[in-house]
């Protein structure tokens, strides 16, 4: 039906549109309008939709009026959007560029110093023919100890600092779970699955509860590794040792064994490097002998074999654990263990 005011709703329309054009600050603001009052749902639009509603002998008026208002209307965007475009181009014109000056520094991540050697780690040890396996950091005691021969009464325990995981008001037995101390309790595991010949390594992370020191952390990465096959002799052993350390820390790299006692391994070795921070001079990484002790190792034990059902008599083999915190530190001759840990962007950036 005819609104009688559409006259007045035409020129208001025009006043409303006018006054926000004028007074809009940018071209974002302008297509915004644009659109409320000049779109197919605007509000011109829409009331340009009901002329046909007018009297036939008003109508040639009404829709007079209403061109003349769109065209005012667009008019004045029109304008405005020329105003907006040329404030730009002056903009423009007086921003100076220079090309000789040095781009913005794009920041860039890398690996962790940690995460660069273990890949180094297991690259040096798939030439050598091992496969890498991962494993559970909660353990069970039975694959943290007693399947590496360590007994509940056995000394050997009170060296490894366990933490123990509160299973109360759980079906589990008090003490049976833990954060392994070791990952060499990735050996039973495995053995359990896969017969002779077996090469492994096990890169993961270990906790055990002990004083924090320059060398020592509570929270420390390892490279468990193990091989069984017939004929496997300690000389085997000390062979792959020497090869991977010089592959890693350099052919100039200076090494020594001496004896040791683990309850998985026998005879039991301790591997010694030249300490890297201080060249053999000795400084408070490795306690000032000159030495760091690097990968503990040795001969597994028959009992070892025999509980995951091998035949100690046919098959023999070797075992070593590569402390890769402290590896990764003497790599990159740092003093302090615990520099691994530090999230200061500052040191982490240098490696």
């Amino acid at each position: 039906m005819y609104n009688k005011g559409m006259e007045q709703d035409l020129l208001k329309i025009k006043n409303d549109a006018s006054s926000l054009i004028i007074a809009a600050e940018d071209e974002r603001e302008l297509n915004q309008i644009k659109l409320d009052f000049l779109g197919k749902s605007g509000k011109l639009s829409h009331l340009v939709k009901g002329i046909k509603d007018v009297p036939e002998d008003r109508r040639p008026e009404i829709g007079k009026l209403a061109n003349e208002i769109l065209s005012s209307v667009e008019e004045l965007l029109d304008r405005r959007f020329t105003e907006f475009s040329g404030k730009k181009k002056e903009i423009l014109k007086k921003m100076v560029f220079d090309i000789s000056r040095p781009g913005i520094k794009i920041e860039i991540g890398h690996l962790h110093p940690v995460s660069q050697v273990i890949y180094d780690v297991v690259e040096v040890f798939k030439s050598l023919g091992y496969q890498a396996a991962d494993g559970p950091e909660i353990e069970t005691d039975y694959y943290n100890f007693e399947a590496l021969n360590i007994p509940r009464d056995h000394p050997a325990r009170d060296t490894q600092q366990t933490l123990y995981l509160d299973t109360r008001k759980s079906h589990v037995t008090p003490g049976e779970i833990i954060l392994r101390t070791q990952t060499s309790s990735m050996q039973g595991r495995v053995m359990e699955k896969i017969k002779p010949p077996i090469r492994v390594i096990v890169p993961g992370k270990n906790f055990r509860y002990e004083q924090v020191d320059a060398s020592h952390g509570f929270e420390f990465w390892q490279v468990e590794g193990f091989l069984v096959d017939t004929n496997v002799r300690l000389t085997d052993l000390f062979g792959t040792i020497d090869y991977v350390l010089r592959k890693l820390m350099g052919e100039k790299i200076k090494i020594k064994f001496a004896t040791t006692n683990f309850p998985f391994v026998e005879p039991g070795v301790d591997t010694y490097i030249e300490c890297a921070v201080c060249h053999g001079k000795g400084c408070s990484f490795c306690n000032n002998s000159g030495w760091s002790e690097i990968m503990p190792a040795g001969m597994i034990h028959p009992n070892v074999l025999k509980a995951v059902g091998y035949d100690s008599q046919k098959v023999s083999g070797f075992a070593f654990a590569i402390g890769l915190s402290r590896l990764v530190t003497l790599r990159y001759q740092m003093d302090d263990l615990r520099l691994l840990t530090n999230p200061d962007l500052r040191i982490l950036e240098q490696f």
